[in-house]
Parts: C-alpha cells; sequence; structure tokens
C-alpha cells in the first residue's frame, strides 16, 4: 500500500512539475519588426489585429480579448503570464527607441506541451503586420 501512494505521489508531482516546465521552457518566439517613420502604437495595433483576425477566423489569442495600453505601448492577451494555458499568446510592445520597433514575443503550446507552430505563425504575424504598416 505504501509503495502505491508514494507511486501516486511521484506521479502527480511529475505531472506539476512537467507543466511549470512547459511554461518556463515550452514553445515561443520572439522578433522585432522596424517601424515606419511616423507609425503610431495605434496604427501598430490596428495592423496586429487585423493580421490576427485574417487566418479563416481560426486564430484565438487566449480566451479572445487582450490587454490594451497604447499610453505604454503594450498589447498582450489577458491569459499571456498565466500557467499551463494552451493555445496562441501574444505579447507586443512598441519601443520608444530610433528607429522604433514592434517587438513581438508569442507563447504556443498545445496538449502536452506540443508546439502548436509558433515559428510559422509569428512569420506569419511579422509578414501581415509589416505588409499593413507599409500601406
Amino acid at each position: 500500500m505504501r509503495i502505491w501512494v508514494l507511486g501516486l505521489a511521484g506521479l502527480l508531482s511529475g505531472c506539476a512539475i512537467s507543466a511549470g516546465m512547459c511554461d518556463a521552457l515550452g514553445p515561443g518566439t520572439t522578433a522585432s519588426l522596424v517601424l515606419p517613420q511616423g507609425a503610431s502604437v495605434e496604427q501598430a495595433f490596428a495592423c496586429l489585429d487585423e493580421t490576427m483576425g485574417d487566418e479563416e477566423g481560426a486564430y484565438h489569442l487566449g480566451n479572445g480579448h487582450a490587454i490594451r495600453d497604447a499610453r505604454a505601448g503594450v498589447l498582450q492577451t489577458a491569459d499571456y503570464g498565466a500557467p499551463n494555458v494552451a493555445g496562441f499568446r501574444l505579447r507586443a510592445e512598441v519601443s520608444r527607441s530610433k528607429p522604433a520597433t514592434l517587438d513581438l514575443s508569442l507563447r504556443g503550446a498545445g496538449a502536452y506541451c506540443a508546439d502548436l507552430g509558433v515559428d510559422r505563425e509569428m512569420a506569419r504575424l511579422i509578414d501581415g503586420a509589416g505588409r499593413c504598416l507599409r500601406r
């Protein structure tokens, strides 16, 4: 009986450790896009909105809503920092440097910490937002 209880405790603690490791070391990527001169924070965020919504309506960031602070230049999905969340989670920040950049951090874990294609999705975000900003 003791061995069974110890085995179960070990299994449960292993699951908790792996979820924590997935949050810390799971699928994610970062990229930066140089903003055109004169582009505003609102324009950058509008281009991200447009790009995120153009994947046949199937692109979901977290639970569908984001936290926006145009004054601070930050947009992020509501659950970006939450542990053990499946799906794409994005944080975008407009830098005040010269030239200004749009710095993106994308996390994308599925069941059992499977990579949902963060590199492919980041490339799509950068390409779509870049085209939108050049209009």
